[in-house]
């Protein structure tokens, strides 16, 4: 986890309930720990990133501690301010060849949003930018975006003769619109709509997409973290997204956080509990003898032999998915983090969190 800091730029990604936001926060955390300037951005609508810190965080930048800062940004409203600055009064993110667009390719506005932060980065105020990325499906799709931005603009692409018939129509609009004014008086005159240079606006968003795709793709300056789940459609899906990251999209995978692993509850202790459990006679004695010596019912000693046979079991599933994981995944190192007996919020028990992400022990090479 360490490698990370040599790194300007971080992204976590990973579905929905895998405690993505929770590690990408105490990613942060270390690296302010450490004396690296550190912003914490989530381009997840969601509050999760509030709940983890415990504070309010809202789309300017917020002071979390000291070297820390976190800001929630809308991936929306980037692309609409950009487009706004270069095609001012021209109303484009409400054109419906424009929407159209952005529909065909699903993660432009986050893509843009990441283009935003690296302009951040180059202003040198942060060493680091940890991003916390909205849930995936089986890919992050505004990695997809600078591939998509070529297929668009290919000569082939019937999207883009339709761009352009589109310029010969405002031409045209505007044309009608400039001779039936002159026989209108000067208050009645309809002003022409402004001219939008779709082909030219998306040219800009490719080449920009594509600076930005260059960027995160080179390992030298950006890390890709996937989390998961020692759990079998979570490891499935992990696998999907390695694929669709290493193979579809060229980039390479920093590790994969594992969270949520079952605590080793009888590190030290194993054999003779297994002895015991395995053995009906043996735990029967075992449950009259210790109710007695503890004078309580047999009913509690015996809930908690099974609560703890329940938890060795739960913990074997998890490492049998976790060496699954690691087979099939070979040379990508494996973090894992275990399951805590609450909700990870607020700095405190994120610095716990923190403390189990960078313990070199829970690392698997």
């Amino acid at each position: 986890m360490e490698a990370l800091f040599a790194r300007r730029l971080t992204i976590f990604a990973g579905k929905g309930g895998v405690g993505k936001t929770t590690t990408s926060a105490a990613t942060a955390m270390a690296l302010a720990a450490a004396g690296r300037k550190t912003l914490l951005v989530t381009v997840d609508p969601a509050k999760r990133l509030e709940d983890s810190l415990g504070v309010p965080v809202g789309e300017k930048e917020t002071p979390i501690q000291p070297g820390l800062t976190a800001m929630m940004l809308d991936p929306g409203a980037v692309i609409t301010e950009h487009l706004e600055r270069e095609v001012p009064e021209a109303r484009i993110t409400e054109h419906p060849l424009f929407q159209y667009v952005t529909k065909y390719m699903p993660g432009l506005n986050e893509l843009m949003a990441i283009g935003k932060l690296n302009d951040v980065r180059r202003e040198g105020k942060y060493d680091h930018i940890v991003i916390d990325t909205a849930p995936t499906g089986h890919a992050l799709s505004f990695l997809s975006v600078p591939k998509a931005m070529d297929e668009l603009m290919s000569e082939k692409s019937l999207l883009r003769w339709a761009m352009r018939g589109y310029q010969v129509w405002q031409k045209l609009q505007s044309t009608a619109a400039g001779v039936q004014n002159v026989f209108k008086r000067k208050e009645d005159r309809k002003r022409a709509p402004p001219e939008i240079d779709f082909e030219r606006v998306f040219a800009d968003i490719q080449e920009q997409a594509q600076q930005i795709r260059d960027f995160l793709a080179d390992p030298d300056h950006s890390a890709l973290v996937i989390v998961t789940l020692p759990e079998k459609l979570p490891v499935e899906e992990t696998l999907d997204l390695h694929h669709a990251i290493t193979q579809d999209l060229g980039m390479h995978v920093h590790h994969v956080v594992v969270n949520k692993v079952q605590p080793d509850a009888l590190a030290g202790v194993q054999d003779e509990f297994d002895a015991l459990a395995g053995d009906g006679q043996r735990r029967a004695r075992f449950v009259e003898r210790a109710s007695k010596g503890a004078k309580v019912t047999p009913g509690l000693v015996s809930a908690l032999v099974e609560a703890t046979e329940f938890a060795e079991v739960r913990r074997a599933m998890n490492l049998d998915y976790i060496e699954d994981l690691r087979r099939r995944l070979p040379g990508v190192p494996v973090v894992t983090v275990p399951l805590f007996k609450q909700d990870v919020q607020g700095l405190r028990r994120l610095g716990e969190y923190q403390a189990s992400l960078f313990d070199a022990d829970n690392v698997l090479d």
